[in-house]
């Protein structure tokens, strides 16, 4: 799995065309998932004792959440971006399936273990910042993969118009996240949409 985490965060094909014809990986994509959600979860707990903030039912809270929420808001991502490229916007060469969109999307959300480091003093943002960058461009990678796509354009269009689509539900889940859970001390709508790009 690490090793198809690596191919698949340096936008290697062949290890997308592997994890897209290895039926068995839907399992370990969904570990990939929850393992870029750890360590999400372990920056913000690091960075809430740095600031006084962590408590125990808080961080446990934070770990339930962090982990339903996040395999929900990627299976809403691959859905929508399954509908949008696998039905609206196929070409001739397109056969997909929900599961391989799953697949090949949850190795692409690899680079989002930088946010592991988000705790570290004035440019934690810039990991979470370069890691959300990375991570769309290996989904893109990925997309192109699944869809048997010719152009990387399509592939970037079926992405952005999957992301315009996506944001109702995802902010519906993000603001369920907080109704239930409750968040950081940010306004809500700002939350969901950071909830947002660090998935997307």
């Amino acid at each position: 799995m690490i090793q198809r985490m690596i191919g698949a965060a340096f936008f290697n094909r062949e290890t997308y065309e592997e994890i897209e014809a290895d039926q068995g990986a839907l399992g370990q994509a969904i570990g990939v998932v929850l393992l870029v959600t750890l360590c999400g979860i372990v920056g913000g707990i690091i960075g809430g004792f740095f600031e006084g903030e962590a408590v125990g039912l808080g961080i446990l809270l934070g770990i339930i959440s962090g982990f339903v929420f996040g395999v929900v808001r990627w299976a809403i991502w691959v859905s929508v971006m399954y509908l949008v490229g696998g039905k609206m916007l196929r070409t001739g060469d397109t056969e997909t399936s929900w599961s391989e969109v799953g697949r090949v999307v949850g190795f692409a959300y690899s680079p989002g273990v930088l946010s592991l480091f988000t705790f570290v003093p004035v440019v934690g943002g810039l990991f979470w910042l370069v890691g959300v960058v990375w991570q769309v461009a290996a989904v893109v990678v990925a997309v192109r993969q699944a869809m048997d796509f010719q152009s990387t354009g399509r592939a970037i269009g079926v992405v952005l118009l999957s992301a315009v689509i996506a944001v109702i539900p995802l902010i519906i889940v993000a603001a369920i996240q907080l109704a239930i859970f409750g968040g950081p001390e940010e306004p809500a709508v700002e939350s969901a949409v950071r909830t947002i790009f660090a998935m997307v």
